[in-house]
């Protein structure tokens, strides 16, 4: 044997599982960046994703922040009459507990354990010459940076603490080659002593029994020991029974439920199923009873709890029945004997969220109608210190429908009632739509419907359009008025003829003197173009006459017109 052999130790590192994980992820990346680059013509650097901000040194440095700077425990109130935000309590029984905090707020803040990649690996192995930068915007960032720096030099007692590992992992250097995983230790072998009993040597291997709820079940094979069972099946609470009964007493859309307890006393394992036994008067469509599974595996020894489930959204009376089948063993001697639960419910009204409705109802309906009371004798009191009496005729101020109306008719006058009329009939024509108040878009909108309807809004618009067709109504006033013009524009027009008979003479330029001492002394020649004269004179007169009575007329017809324009018809509307 050779003493002197020297032995080497070699210590080893386990691999991080996070950056094996970050390892691939650069492999794929690397060759989908390859492959954009080749494709493109640019280079991977450019394609590189994921580089461009730091999210996670950023998020690890805010969370040092963070927590450097809880001052002290929270306790449960930090006042005698503060409440507490939230407690922690399981059970009503137990006591309550302290509010739910974080490590930070504990005091025992997380340490933060960096992980990343030296850039010479990413130089080297992973074949990342570059990373692209976003530009960044200091004078943005500027007043976060200093607040950021200016408190963790405040802070730096306690940042230590919970981040002393702090570095940049890019200026780490490794030199070397990467360690070996060192091997799994195994767990020493426990020792097994195999002893023989042949006192208690009994064939047990495929023993089948089970406890439903406070019933054992037994299924006997010649060869077995199964003293033991049924010894339980003669003890006080055991109940020998095929069927069970469970019934519910729910209000509508409350859930009910109840347990069936299972047990396997056997040694083989126990798979069940659950089947529903369909009765002639049932309804298949509703079902109102649930099971957690349907179907499940009872392993030798164990225990479960079946959870029926009921609920309905209607009021009634339900029953349905169900058969416990077990699929890999019958531990009846008759294949007709089932194991049956008959379930029964009975859905009634929530009788106490009726009664809540019922009182809110109440106080709803009272304070509406306290609230319409007030609000009608404000009214009241309103109308009647700003009431107006109403005119007889409230039509005379709706100048802007009139205006309109003649704008759209030329040929028609404005008839109030019977504007009101077919404005009501064209809104039952065409719903949701307003008259531009023209009987031409009246008229298309009535060709648009049957030949009955059309018929009737045609008869309607004919004694409609015929009643605007007819001149104002005029009354003592008006022809008063129209009397007074047409005797002023008359005197004015005989003022007119006095002036034009006074000019004549102005225009033959002979006075009465001149024309006796031309009748004695001028020749015969001389009267005959004396009566031209007087005859040229007299037709100017009839002229100007003429051209002062047409004046008058137009003024006579203006004036009338205007009149008439400007009058309103004065009828009741209620009795027409």
């Amino acid at each position: 044997m050779n003493r002197n052999k020297t032995i080497i130790c070699k210590d080893s590192i386990d691999p991080d599982p996070e950056l094996l994980v970050w390892e691939k992820w650069i492999k794929i990346r690397k060759e989908e960046t390859e492959h954009l680059a080749r494709k493109t013509g640019r280079p991977p650097a450019d394609l590189a994703m994921n580089l461009l901000t730091k999210v996670r040194e950023d998020k690890e440095r805010k969370i040092v922040l963070e927590n450097s700077q809880i001052e002290k425990k929270v306790r449960i109130r930090n006042t005698l009459w503060e409440q507490p935000q939230r407690l922690k309590q399981k059970c009503y029984c137990e006591q309550v507990y302290e509010v739910q905090r974080t490590r930070a707020e504990l005091g025992r803040p997380r340490i933060i354990e960096h992980i990343g990649v030296p850039r010479h690996i990413q130089e080297t192995e992973m074949g990342i010459a570059d990373v692209s930068k976003r530009k960044s915007c200091p004078k943005l960032d500027s007043s976060y940076i200093n607040y950021r720096e200016k408190r963790e030099k405040e802070l730096e007692p306690k940042i230590k603490k919970i981040d002393p590992f702090r570095s940049q992992i890019d200026e780490i250097m490794i030199i070397g080659k990467k360690p070996k995983p060192p091997q799994k230790r195994m767990a020493p072998l426990p020792t097994i002593v195999v002893t023989y009993d042949p006192v208690n040597d009994k064939d047990v291997s495929t023993l089948y029994a089970v406890k439903i709820n406070d019933t054992i079940l037994l299924k006997e094979v010649s060869g077995q020991q199964i003293d033991h069972l049924i010894k339980m099946q003669n003890e006080s609470w055991h109940e020998a029974c095929k069927s069970w009964s469970y019934y519910f007493n729910c209000p509508i859309n409350k859930i009910g439920r109840s347990k069936i307890f299972l047990q396997n006393l056997g040694t083989v394992t126990l798979r069940y199923c659950w089947k529903r036994i369909k009765l002639p008067f049932e309804d298949t469509q509703s079902l109102v009873f649930f099971f957690n599974k349907n179907e499940n595996v009872l392993f030798p020894g164990q225990n479960q709890e079946i959870l029926i489930t009921f609920i309905s959204s209607n009021t009634g009376s339900y029953s349905e029945s169900w058969e416990l089948i077990f699929l890999n063993t019958c531990f009846f001697e008759n294949q007709n004997k089932q194991l049956i639960f008959n379930l029964y419910a009975d859905a009634i009204e929530n009788v106490a969220k009726i009664k809540n409705k019922i009182f809110k109802l109440k106080n709803i309906i009272y304070n509406n109608v306290l609230k319409n009371i007030a609000t009608d004798l404000l009214e009241e009191i309103v109308q009647k210190a700003t009431t107006v009496q109403l005119q007889i005729y409230p039509y005379r101020k709706r100048f802007l429908e009139a205006e309109m109306f003649v704008m759209k008719n030329p040929v028609c006058f404005y008839h109030q009632t019977e504007v009101a009329k077919l404005n009501e009939i064209f809104t039952e024509m065409a719903p949701g739509e307003q008259w531009d108040l023209s009987i031409i878009s009246w008229r298309i909108k009535m060709m648009e419907k049957e030949f009955e309807d059309r018929m009737k809004y045609y008869e309607t618009l004919r004694k409609s359009h015929r009643e605007c067709l007819k001149p104002w109504y005029e009354d003592d006033d008006l022809l008063e008025q129209k009397y007074k013009v047409v005797k002023q524009i008359l005197g004015q027009m005989f003022d007119k003829f006095d002036e034009e008979f006074a000019r004549l003479p102005e225009i033959s330029d002979i006075n009465d003197e001149t024309v006796e001492k031309s009748t004695s002394e001028a020749s015969q020649q001389e009267k005959v173009s004396d009566r031209n004269t007087s005859f040229t004179v007299k037709n100017i007169f009839y002229l100007r006459a003429y051209e002062h009575v047409a004046t008058a007329i137009d003024m006579c017809a203006g004036f009338i017109s205007s009149l008439d324009l400007n009058r309103w018809i004065d009828f009741d509307f209620c009795r027409t």
